[in-house]
């Protein structure tokens, strides 16, 4: 896989623009979090205009830097899909929706649940970084793993988030691919 591939698979759950919770979004990008990302202008300049967004190949071309540059990339995703394309999706797609560190911790948690009880690899520190460990622990566990378990166990943990935070429903459809 690459990272075209996930971000197609991932932003097939985001909407267009709207507002979320009091948070103006963007195909998942949160203006409050992330108000000085360029996009915004060409937002702004659309709807003061009364231009459709989705005729906008530049916006279309920002959003997908935006994910390269703040999710796939500092997750070392690029380095995780060398080993297993989906756990590389599941690390970016979790990543998304609840957060890095959050996605990072759901991986981390999987792979301590499946190094049999410290004999593969020592437990990892729950961080929500990916560091050196976490990635010898990634090619070490598919050695002995079935990819599809790890990546059950890290969507597990990303259900068990939801079933935790309120108005979690809304989120429901990230599920819908397994």
């Amino acid at each position: 896989m690459s990272f075209d591939k996930a971000f197609a698979v991932t932003m097939a759950s985001e909407g267009g623009y709207g507002v979320v919770d009091g948070h103006e979004t963007y195909m998942g990008i949160d203006r409050t979090k992330h108000s000085n990302w360029h996009g915004w202008v060409i937002i702004d300049d659309c709807l003061h205009q009364g231009k459709p967004l989705s005729a906008q190949p530049d916006l279309a071309d920002l959003v997908r830097e935006f994910y390269r540059d703040e999710f796939w990339m500092p997750l070392r995703c690029h380095q995780i899909d060398q080993l297993n394309e989906a756990v590389a999706e599941e690390l970016f797609e979790s990543s998304v929706n609840c957060g890095p560190g959050n996605g990072v911790k759901f991986l981390q948690k999987a792979l301590n649940v499946l190094n049999l009880q410290g004999k593969l690899y020592r437990d990892l520190k729950v961080d929500g970084v990916v560091g050196s460990k976490t990635i010898d622990a990634i090619r070490v566990c598919l050695r002995h793993r079935p990819a599809r378990r790890l990546v059950k166990c890290q969507n597990g943990e990303q259900y068990l988030h939801y079933t935790l935070w309120p108005g979690h429903e809304k989120f429901s459809g990230v599920f819908d691919r397994t």
